[in-house]
């Protein structure tokens, strides 16, 4: 009997060595410290991307600025991909008139795009724009 306790409690000790191991903790987001701006000129139903290196996880904002003349134009952000090109993950519409941006957090570090274009708002003549990001 003593034997069969002891085997029992041997094993009892072992078995906490075969559990899962315990995942690491997630990484921290810090905030975002890196500004990068982009200008240039967006063309009736073109489209233009922007490429930036995100180095550590954490907050991503995007806005748009400076369209002249004044239009509607879609902006949105994305991963980059040498096969795929800018494939975006959320975008938004930027009204007349209106300030717009888009708030989120890099989940992963790598390269991203911001694509600005013309979604069908059928631009009668070339806009020029800013694209300001800010990222970690």
């Amino acid at each position: 009997m003593k034997r069969i306790l002891a085997m029992i409690l041997g094993l009892g000790l072992l078995a906490p060595a075969c559990a899962d191991p315990v995942a690491p903790p997630a990484p921290t987001p810090v905030e975002p410290t890196v500004t990068e701006t982009f200008s240039d000129t967006l063309v009736q139903l073109g489209s233009n991307t922007h490429l930036f290196t995100v180095q550590q996880i954490g907050g991503l904002k995007v806005s748009i600025s400076g369209v002249t003349p004044d239009a509607a134009v879609t902006f949105g952000i994305g991963t980059q991909s040498p096969l795929l090109g800018c494939s975006l993950i959320i975008q938004k519409q930027r009204d007349p008139g209106a300030a717009a941006q888009l708030l989120g957090t890099a989940t992963a570090t790598g390269q991203f795009c911001v694509m600005v274009f013309d979604a069908g708002a059928v631009l009668a003549e070339p806009v020029t724009y800013t694209v300001t990001v800010l990222h970690s």
